[in-house]
């Protein structure tokens, strides 16, 4: 399961489940009809000939939904365990190379590092061992395209859970690998460092095997297995980043890092004047609302984006802002770690950063990345090794 700790809802929403909501990048389009059309127009024509062309894409049909329930219950299960030790998970979105779950923070342990990246895989081999017993009950003295279903349901599973198992991060075998090393090091950077090359060379490893195949004639299945290796590559150095940046951060209090000179909007300025004066003065995707000195809320690009002309004029910053609540408040002395993960949480941009009931500035994402991106700049090679 490849996890982002931030980020904005994307995609289709299917359903939510326990606050999870599952949702279908558009990508996800992409390969569902690759395997659609491979299942209806190979895989079923050659394990069951003789049948229609409208019987094949039907069970193509249902054997790809029923495969893509199976990922969905394989992240479920990921989602489950991290509930379970704790660990918030806002959502789950299905997209071209697998699925991604937005979690608020990474396991304090590595028990429950491993916890969560073995129910996956191990979701997987049940689905198999179930899909297999439907095949053996329905199976009789004639042969049916229904059996080639379940078998190839049984099948796919279990190597979903054998390719998951792969000792390269962000794999699940990554996390159980990782999970270990954390273990026997007590160092969470150096076990990531590991996986991470680890996951790094297995990716090397599909593109070289997707470039062999390429030469050999399939073209299709090479691609895929080179455009799979970029991603987990890159998957794989940007958590051990990640890890880093967290790592740099700890100490960190909000009060150093937050912005002092807050640009504020009143709450009766009309909206129009909202977009011209400050969203495309200042280039800032959001702004306290303020009356009278008090702070009553944030108005943000999202609040205003989708109103009409006509709304922008008869509509004040007052009447579309989001009221201010304890989700968007943090303290000065909060860690920048505390105040990401509430970022994350409440899928916040910015916070206000209060003491008391005075606002004292504001911390924004974008901010805490240019302050690591300036820190690690900055930073003695002595002491980045250390950290390492």
């Amino acid at each position: 399961m490849a996890k982002q700790v931030a980020g904005k809802a994307r995609g289709i929403k299917l359903f939510t489940i326990r606050g999870i909501a599952v949702r279908l990048d558009y990508s996800w389009f992409i390969v569902f009809a690759l395997v659609l059309f491979s299942l209806s127009m190979g895989y079923f024509p050659q394990v069951y000939p003789g049948r229609s062309v409208q019987t094949y894409w039907l069970t193509g049909l249902l054997a790809t939904l029923l495969f893509f329930l199976s990922v969905i219950t394989h992240e479920l299960a990921h989602s489950f365990m991290a509930l379970r030790s704790g660990i918030k998970i806002h959502e789950i979105t299905l997209f071209i190379f697998g699925g991604m779950a937005r979690i608020s923070e990474e396991a304090s342990v590595p028990e429950i590092e491993f916890k969560i990246a073995v129910v996956g895989p191990l979701t997987s081999f049940a689905l198999a061992g179930l899909f297999w017993l439907i095949r053996f009950a329905i199976s009789g003295d004639q042969p049916s395209i229904v059996v080639e279903l379940f078998g190839y349901l049984a099948w796919i599973n279990v190597a979903l859970g054998v390719f998951n198992l792969v000792p390269g991060f962000p794999l699940d075998g990554g996390r159980l690998l990782r999970a270990f090393w954390w273990w026997k090091t007590g160092s969470l950077v150096r076990a990531t460092r590991v996986a991470s090359d680890w996951g790094k060379g297995f990716a090397i490893a599909f593109m070289i095997f997707g470039a062999l195949q390429i030469f050999a004639g399939s073209l299709v299945g090479g691609l895929w297995l080179i455009f799979i290796g970029m991603f987990l590559r890159g998957m794989a150095e940007a958590s051990y980043q990640d890890v880093l940046l967290k790592k740099s951060m700890e100490g960190t209090r909000v009060g150093e890092v937050m912005i002092r000179d807050v640009v504020s909007a009143s709450a009766d300025l009309p909206v129009k004047s909202l977009i011209s004066d400050y969203f495309l003065r200042y280039g800032y995707r959001g702004f306290p609302v303020r009356n009278n000195g008090k702070v009553l809320g944030v108005i943000s690009l999202s609040n205003v984006k989708d109103l009409s002309a006509h709304e922008q004029d008869a509509k004040t910053v007052g009447e579309v802002m989001a009221p201010i609540s304890r989700e968007m408040i943090v303290s000065p002395e909060a860690s920048i770690t505390d105040a990401l993960r509430k970022m994350a949480e409440e899928n916040f941009g910015r916070l206000l950063v209060m003491s008391g009931d005075q606002m004292v500035g504001m911390i924004t994402q974008t901010g805490v990345l240019r302050f690591l991106e300036m820190h690690n700049a900055l930073a003695r090679p002595e002491n980045r090794s250390s950290k390492q």
